[in-house]
């Protein structure tokens, strides 16, 4: 899922009172992981396996973003393009999940490839070798009423 810059309010009412979304395996995080956005609800109920923040050295990677990513019970991993270098430096992933560590950014990437049967992707980092591959969730049937 990739929402872009959608805020609080438009994400609830994506998922609440009915999850018109539907748990996804990849969570591009909204708004540079702003705290305007990443609801925790939202979230929960996407039930990512990963997430992919496309934040900046020192935008982004808000406390209750992070907060949020961290609580989703189905993450597995959380990745980042940049490393937070502001003083709330606690509001990272892991070193091994980000892609540029310091503040003068070396333009490294995240990279997604998906196999060609559906059934896993890969996240890597080209410029660490970073890279590790999981499985694809089954979907389950959706069924929608109209009243």
């Amino acid at each position: 899922f990739d929402g872009g810059d959608l805020t609080w309010n438009t994400e609830a009412a994506l998922v609440s009172p009915v999850n018109r979304v539907g748990e996804v395996d990849v969570y591009q995080v909204n708004h540079h992981g702003l705290d305007v956005s990443n609801n925790p609800v939202f979230v929960h109920s996407l039930a990512p396996t990963v997430s992919v923040m496309n934040n900046g050295p020192k935008k982004g990677t808000g406390a209750s973003t992070v907060a949020a990513l961290k609580s989703s019970p189905g993450i597995q991993t959380m990745y980042q393009v940049h490393k937070n270098v502001r003083a709330d430096a606690e509001n990272n992933t892991s070193d091994e999940f980000i892609a540029n560590h310091n503040e003068a950014c070396a333009a490294n990437y995240l990279k997604m490839t998906v196999a060609p049967d559906g059934k896993t992707y890969t996240i890597s980092i080209p410029a660490t070798g970073h890279t590790r591959t999981y499985q694809t969730r089954e979907k389950k049937a959706r069924i929608d009423s109209c009243f």
